[in-house]
């Protein structure tokens, strides 16, 4: 605790008070201004105290200590100071400060009593710092066939949650969220309204019907909106390539990306509340529907229609020495011309997919121009590759890696509202380029 002025003396003498059997209360406090250190975002800091003492020599009546000011519900405070205190006695006011976002908090302990200068006050301030950058990468489906982590980000959060979601069938997950805003969170939702919007019809009715909560369909200028993110109280998202849908999740192969990247939950903010608000509300009002809102890079990140087909495209067409794949859709033909021009000059190129017909003269094609293709059973209960991901050169200096909603369509990079992300973090690469291995090598050759 950084104390920030001297002690203060509050209470006097009055003329000929110190004559024998005068009684009057000085009440003194070891500090009148105190500077929490700067503490982590959603972190608590150690306490801080600031000592009371009566240095006068009659009883000090303590009529009341509150903690109040701006940002008073970011700090909490607790005392060992009762209705009254002895001359010569003390007590002690002890202060804690959780931010829950990085900036500046100001608050004020006031204290009223009869010693004179009553009522007597405490200035508070804190800073928040941003936590250090962490990357949990999430494969699905878990031992559990669930989506555990999920659940517990949506119960832990304290303050909003920001959530654009193609598929929301899962009533676990709606009931978490009606359950988060019946607790004071504030619960926004863009749901698709183009392609799932039978589906997505109770998820948007028990969240418009709940206060705090609010959903919206998509914005109509997007052909869908594919996306897949969820922002917790501004400090933490989870960027994925799986829907919420509860009878997928013990077959699916699907990952998350949960971070607390500073730069990427800005960009993810800024983008989720134009896309609200061109939204379809639950009265059916609609928002200014266009293409106009250019969604910003953050740290790594990945957007269609602007960046994806340029960024997907680039992926292969830099790799030097292998690429290992998993797309639910293989329907660009620049995507496919790509992998083949890669294969043909010498890359190893790995694709894991479900096989569909619709896509086999493709296949046939990049196979033909010496890349692998391994597949698995299209069927509504086997093992089904949803995810979309892409590690190029494992392991080289020239390494990239890639996971997110983009589908290898047309349609997917340039007309719907998608999101992925690079990824740089050594054990999340790891893991996901031994899973994606495992994959390829227990499918089958096309």
């Amino acid at each position: 605790m950084a104390f920030t002025s001297a002690p203060s003396v509050y209470g006097s003498w009055p003329d000929g008070a110190c004559d024998a059997g005068s009684s009057t209360p000085q009440l003194r406090l070891s500090a009148s201004s105190v500077n929490i250190p700067p503490t982590t975002v959603n972190t608590t800091s150690a306490p801080s105290t600031v000592t009371l003492t009566n240095t006068g020599n009659g009883s000090l009546s303590l009529t009341s200590i509150v903690l109040g000011g701006s940002n008073a519900t970011s700090f909490a405070m607790s005392t060992t100071c009762g209705l009254t205190l002895a001359a010569g006695s003390s007590c002690n006011v002890v202060l804690t400060f959780t931010p829950t976002a990085v900036s500046s908090y100001t608050a004020t302990v006031t204290i009223t009593d009869n010693a004179g200068g009553s009522p007597h006050t405490i200035s508070v301030t804190g800073s928040a710092t941003a936590p250090g950058t962490t990357h949990t990468l999430l494969t699905f489906p878990e031992t559990d066939h669930s989506v555990t982590p999920l659940y517990g980000l949506v119960n832990n959060a304290q303050h909003t949650l920001d959530m654009t979601m193609y598929a929301l069938q899962d009533t676990t997950f709606v009931a978490d969220l009606v359950a988060a805003c019946s607790r004071g969170v504030i619960v926004r939702a863009v749901l698709d309204g183009n392609n799932e919007k039978s589906n997505n019809t109770p998820a948007f009715t028990a969240l418009n019907a709940q206060a705090n909560c609010s959903a919206v369909w998509s914005n109509k200028a997007f052909l869908s909106t594919h996306q897949k993110s969820i922002l917790i109280d501004g400090t933490l998202v989870a960027v994925m390539s799986l829907n919420l849908q509860s009878q997928y999740y013990s077959t699916t192969r699907d990952y998350a990306m949960i971070t607390n990247d500073p730069a990427d939950i800005a960009a993810i903010e800024a983008t989720f509340n134009a896309d609200y608000a061109a939204g379809t509300t639950s009265t059916g009002t609609v928002g200014a529907s266009d293409f106009s809102y250019q969604p910003g890079a953050g740290s790594d990140l990945i957007w269609s229609p602007t960046t994806a087909q340029t960024a997907m495209l680039a992926l292969i067409n830099n790799a030097q020495s292998t690429l290992i794949i998993e797309n639910e859709e293989m329907g660009a033909s620049n995507i496919v011309s790509a992998l083949q021009a890669a294969c043909v000059r010498g890359v190893t190129v790995r694709i894991a997919m479900v096989s569909q017909s619709s896509y086999g003269a493709n296949f046939k094609a990049l196979e033909s121009s010496g890349c692998g293709v391994h597949v698995y059973p299209n069927t509504t209960n086997g093992f089904y590759i949803h995810a979309k991901a892409v590690v190029a050169d494992y392991g080289l200096a020239t390494q990239t890696v890639y996971m997110g909603s983009i589908n290898y369509s047309s349609a997917s990079m340039n007309s719907n509202r998608e999101l992925g992300l690079y990824i740089t973090d050594a054990a999340s690469v790891q893991s996901l380029y031994s899973t994606m291995a495992a994959d390829y090598a227990g499918g089958t050759t096309y």
